[in-house]
């Protein structure tokens, strides 16, 4: 039996493949978890090290938990930072057994026959209630059989228990344990106005099932509401105890219940909080009730994000999304009349997508911000071309279930799904048939289409690369970028260019795939490419891209510019 007094207990955040690159998330669920646990439990000491935002690597991570005896550790993670969970498993429990390796989060619920092989316990779904109820049976010396919400081996083979009632009343939970976290570390800008801002949740759980999010599976579709009292007064405590007034307000659909985002802004502005807000969205949520965009505005929204994700309509029917252009532009339309910046996601490479689309994304996005600044704090680029994130089949989603039938796989490793790596192609790309509509590539094409390629695929440039690397690397991607164009002849399909630069260039197909992916997007945005099979409604008004100065002072611009000529000669 372990002495109460003496439990000590260390949650980690694991780091990312690409680390440092990736924007800095703060490990909500891990504050949750031990503002919970202190609350139950007050006599147990509990730690956090976030990995991630320390950009620690793993030798680090492992001295870092052997600077003192840990009784419980505890690591939640996606499905990319599954790895690195494992491999620290194996490392802690090899010279001391007697530690408990408890997982949860994402991956592990949706994997626990998996997860399972590593740890001790695996805590599946919402985690609060069943952590707290597994520290006591652990620190007890009771068998965890009568505990819900867990999974675990014994002799070999899977056990999960019932699942564990998801917590009805969002308010017995604390404010997230803000102070065990380096706070000063999470300086991922606001969008639009940039500046420090911390993450809120005002609700858990999403009704929709759209195929490539892995909330229907965690939520189970169920959805439930902190009062907006408990919103304001954590707002109040982080711009007291930390001088925040920026808030991302994280809820799947914070716009669903309007009764709420009523009551929520009436307590904003009654409290007289100055604070700047952004929050997630469905368009359809905001042309229901245009009436409250203005009321939002004078609460200190300072704009909606949207998820777009697409503007196929064949995409939409694939990834169930449930949408459509029309009220997407409306929600957009009626954002910018009240005075704010219409925000969004979208997503490339989803199942249905050819290469007109993404020349159709282009035009619809640019149409939603005509009249509105560039903003730097949103737009990763200084050049309009929209390519969000990469459509990864997650675990657990009715897509990762569906994607050997709608595209090709081309992960290797759970480390490579994630946003910024080309990890699934759909068969409605790769069967399309490109053609040029220009003569030859310009100096500028080559350009965006590289400085593309670095902000996106992180496996492409890591972000520790020497210059030397980095240069080459750029080189064989301006030689392949421009023996793509070459074959985009109106005969051959993607599949077949890819497959045929494979062999020509020496390079694995899985390579080629990806190159060939990211510049179709990249070229038909600027209308270089367009589909042989498909025809579009909109006419394709070929424009020469003007690129802002911010090329033209890189010395890095004028060196690609240098290589750019090379190949055209």
């Amino acid at each position: 039996m372990i002495n109460k007094r003496s439990l000590d207990i260390l949650l980690i955040q694991p780091p990312l493949p690409a680390n440092e690159r990736h924007k800095r998330v703060l490990p909500l669920g891990l504050a949750y978890l031990a503002s919970y646990l202190r609350k139950k439990c007050p006599d147990i000491s509990t730690e956090i090290l976030d990995a991630l935002v320390l950009n620690m690597r793993y030798s680090e991570v492992i001295r870092e938990i052997q600077k003192k005896k840990r009784d419980i550790i505890g690591i939640t993670f996606w499905t990319a930072q599954a790895p690195f969970a494992y491999a620290l498993a194996k490392a802690v429990k090899g010279p001391d057994p007697n530690t408990t390796i408890i997982f949860g989060g994402v991956h592990t619920t949706c994997y626990p026959e998996e997860a399972g092989k590593f740890a001790n316990y695996c805590v599946l779904h919402e985690g609060e209630q069943t952590f707290y109820e597994l520290v006591e049976c652990i620190r007890d010396g009771r068998t965890p059989d009568n505990i819900k919400g867990i999974a675990y081996i014994r002799d070999g083979k899977l056990i999960k228990t019932p699942a564990q009632p998801f917590i009805d009343s969002l308010d017995d939970i604390p404010f997230p344990a803000w102070d065990l976290l380096p706070m000063d570390r999470y300086t991922t800008p606001l969008h639009v106005v940039g500046g420090r801002r911390v993450p809120i949740i005002g609700s858990r759980g999403c009704p929709f099932n759209c195929s490539f999010c892995v909330s229907p599976y965690m939520w189970k579709r169920k959805v439930r509401w902190r009062s907006p009292e408990n919103v304001v007064c954590e707002i109040k405590e982080v711009i007291e105890k930390y001088g925040i007034r920026q808030v991302h307000f994280w809820d799947d659909n914070l716009l669903m219940n309007k009764g709420y985002i009523e009551e929520l802004c009436n307590k904003i502005i009654d409290n007289k909080l100055d604070i700047k807000w952004v929050g997630l969205t469905r368009a359809s949520h905001v042309t229901a009730h245009p009436e409250i965009i203005g009321f939002l505005k004078e609460s200190g929204c300072i704009g909606l994000e949207i998820g777009i994700e697409s503007v196929d309509p064949n995409t939409f029917a694939n990834i169930r999304k449930e949408e459509n252009l029309k009220s997407l532009e409306q929600a957009c339309r009626l954002q910018k009349e009240c005075g704010l910046y219409p925000l969004f996601t979208c997503m490339s490479l989803n199942p249905g997508e050819h290469i007109t689309t993404y020349y159709l994304q282009a035009q619809f996005i640019d149409r939603i911000l005509s009249g509105l600044p560039w903003c730097e704090f949103f737009h990763p680029f200084a050049f309009p071309v929209y390519i969000g994130q990469f459509c990864t089949p997650h675990v657990g989603t009715e897509l990762y279930k569906e994607a050997k039938n709608l595209g090709m796989m081309l992960a290797d490793g759970w480390q490579e799904y994630n946003h910024h790596t080309i990890n699934f192609v759909p068969n409605s790309l790769l069967d399309d048939v490109p053609q040029r509509t220009i003569k030859r590539l310009r100096e500028d094409d080559y350009i965006i289409c590289t400085k593309a390629a670095w902000g996106w695929m992180y496996d492409l440039y890591p972000y520790e690369e020497s210059l030397y690397l980095q240069i080459t690397k750029r080189c064989s991607f301006l030689r392949f970028l421009s023996e793509f164009f070459v074959r985009c002849n109106g005969r051959l399909t993607l599949r077949e260019i890819a497959q045929n630069l494979s062999e020509y260039l020496n390079i694995s197909l899985t390579k080629s795939l990806r190159f060939c992916a990211i510049i179709t997007i990249v070229l038909a945005q600027l209308g270089v490419i367009q589909s042989a099979l498909f025809d579009t409604e909109i006419e394709l008004e070929l424009k020469r891209i003007a690129i802002p100065n911010y090329f033209r002072t890189k010395w890095k611009y004028r060196i690609l510019c240098l290589f750019a000529k090379i190949l055209r000669l």
